[in-house]
């Protein structure tokens, strides 16, 4: 008797344990899923390119899509700090908007030149 107890007690403790596991494993699942979650039409971003002046607006041709980006300052009068890195590969970060256009709260020099054929 005090084995069929003593078993019973076990079955019980690894049927709860294997329910606990399953919704700890979802919750993992989850947590990945929000993360890897980009905000549509807009968010933080970081894009690396070339740097160029055309139409009187600085713009970035992202090395990987080769898409043009419009670069566009976050404080006033900041569009000559876009200036230096005509020519340069520079890495942007901000905030992209829908229509191409990232306004950059940080921008660095990644190297002297560009890539040719960039």
């Amino acid at each position: 008797m005090r084995f069929q107890i003593v078993l019973l007690g076990a079955i019980l403790c690894l049927g709860a344990a294997a329910q606990g596991q399953t919704g700890s494993q979802d919750t993992k699942n989850t947590q990945t899923a929000n993360r890897v979650r980009q905000p549509e039409g807009g968010g933080a971003q970081t894009v690396t390119g070339c740097v160029d002046q055309q139409n009187g607006q600085y713009v970035l041709r992202d090395v990987q899509t080769s898409q043009l980006i419009t670069l566009r300052p976050s404080g006033i009068d900041a569009n000559d700090d876009f200036a230096r890195f005509v020519g340069h590969q520079a890495q942007a970060s901000g905030t992209m908007s829908s229509a191409g256009t990232l306004t950059v709260t940080h921008i660095g020099q990644v190297a002297d030149m560009c890539p040719v054929g960039k």
